[in-house]
């Protein structure tokens, strides 16, 4: 049960990620992301992180899978927050 609830949590993360980067085109990134390039490098170093954990043949005391969706989630979040903030500058 325990498993099923985090692979939910996993597919969860990683929809909410792919509608904030379809929302959101590369052009609008590129732009965005140079006005809040600390945020762009934020989300680059997440992306490091999950593919560091994926490949790690340590699970991290138990925590690896936690910390991949919650890495996940991260990312959708500042994409989303780059997303809303081009929305809002462009209304």
């Amino acid at each position: 049960m325990k498993k099923k609830l985090v692979a939910a949590g996993v597919v969860l993360a990683f929809a909410s990620g792919v509608l904030a980067t379809t929302a959101f085109t590369s052009i609008e990134k590129q732009n965005e992301a140079k006005k809040h390039p600390r945020i762009e490098k934020a989300i680059d170093d997440m992306y490091d992180a999950l593919d560091y954990m994926q490949h790690a043949p340590d699970d991290f005391g138990g925590h690896k899978m936690a910390a991949m969706r919650d890495t996940r989630a991260a990312i959708g979040s500042l994409k989303a927050a780059l997303g809303y903030r081009y929305h809002e500058d462009h209304r």
